[in-house]
């Protein structure tokens, strides 16, 4: 795995990302195509490994510092960065539940993902 280069690298030539266009098998199988990635593949190890303490510590900070054995100023930076490099912005938009068209909302009432009022909810204007 020593040839490898992580998602987001920057191109020798103009220095912009790099984003890939083939994936190939170990059976031989090769698609070339633009391939979409979501904003998690392109973080450093480093970021994924903040990321995975973050969830594994269910977010509490105090156990974070326990788990990297860094101090709490030390895990809010990191956690900021990790938010800078995901673009996240404090605007409110993550408060709201997204919204939900009424197909994926009888499905959610289907399957019990959401009470009745839930589903009121998402269908308001």
């Amino acid at each position: 795995m020593g040839n490898t280069l992580a998602l987001g690298s920057p191109c020798p030539a103009c220095a912009q990302p790099m984003h890939p266009i083939v994936l190939e098998c170990v059976c031989g199988v090769r698609v070339e195509a633009p391939i979409s990635v979501n904003e998690f593949a392109a973080l450093s190890p480093e970021q994924l490994h903040l990321l995975r303490i973050f969830v594994k510590c269910e977010g509490r900070i105090r156990d974070m510092e326990a788990a990297l054995g860094i101090s709490y100023p030390t895990v809010k930076t990191r956690i900021k960065e990790l938010k800078d490099a995901l673009q996240i912005v404090d605007d409110g938009s993550m408060d709201e539940p997204p919204r939900l068209d009424l197909d994926e909302v009888l499905s959610g009432l289907e399957t019990g993902d959401l009470t009745a009022d839930e589903a009121i909810d998402r269908l308001k204007d």
